[in-house]
């Protein structure tokens, strides 16, 4: 944990910069938490809503998600660019959830994500999607719900304390869970609901 009104902390070892995504003001970040700090966080009776976590008689943690219960590929998009072009299956043959967005659409709907987590206190979670040394990528978790970031800490490898001082992640997402789009509209989007990846940024 770190805590000062800024967006660089050094924590681990590892200096962590939230401006360069465009987070500011961060109150506080929880980086690569432990499975009990986790649970405090998860079961603290002050949260509100799909944030708050319930012990069951078994003692694992449950929560609800809300509205959605599983993907929601409807609201999938990805940012059409001379990058993604002949990488992204963009047929229209068939069933295709991967939906073009452009630059300034995925700009808009960034700003509503980094917006909602600036002036926060967040977790960051960094870990390897694959085992495989060579082929692993490097990914950087960024959310302001605890029981996101115990999800990510179950489902990803784990690096060391030694691996964590020089880990530098290939792959970000910024978990804004709770930003909405008020003009997916006037955008030809499905939802005010969205997940955007941008393969050049």
């Amino acid at each position: 944990m770190a805590n000062q009104s800024t967006s660089v902390f050094t924590i681990k070892g590892n200096t962590i910069d939230l401006s360069q995504y465009g987070i500011t003001n961060v109150e506080e970040i929880y980086y690569n938490p432990s499975y009990e700090e986790l649970f405090d966080h998860e079961m603290n009776p002050a949260l509100e809503g799909f944030e708050r976590g319930i012990l069951t008689t078994s003692g694992a943690v449950s929560v609800d998600t809300g509205v959605f219960t599983g993907r929601s590929p409807k609201d999938k998009y990805i940012v059409h660019d001379a990058v993604s072009e002949n990488t992204v299956w963009w047929s229209t043959i068939g069933k295709n959830d991967n939906k073009p967005i452009t630059p300034e659409i995925w700009s808009h709907l960034k700003k509503q994500v980094v917006n909602q987590l600036s002036n926060k206190k967040l977790y960051v979670v960094d870990a390897y999607a694959g085992a495989n040394h060579d082929s692993r990528l490097s990914v950087r978790f960024i959310m302001e719900v605890a029981w996101q970031a115990h999800f990510v800490k179950n489902m990803f490898v784990r690096p060391s304390d030694e691996d964590l001082k020089t880990f530098k992640p290939d792959f970000v997402l910024i978990n804004g869970s709770k930003a909405i789009n008020p003009q997916w509209k006037e955008q030809g989007l499905n939802s005010e609901n969205f997940v955007a990846f941008n393969l050049t940024e």
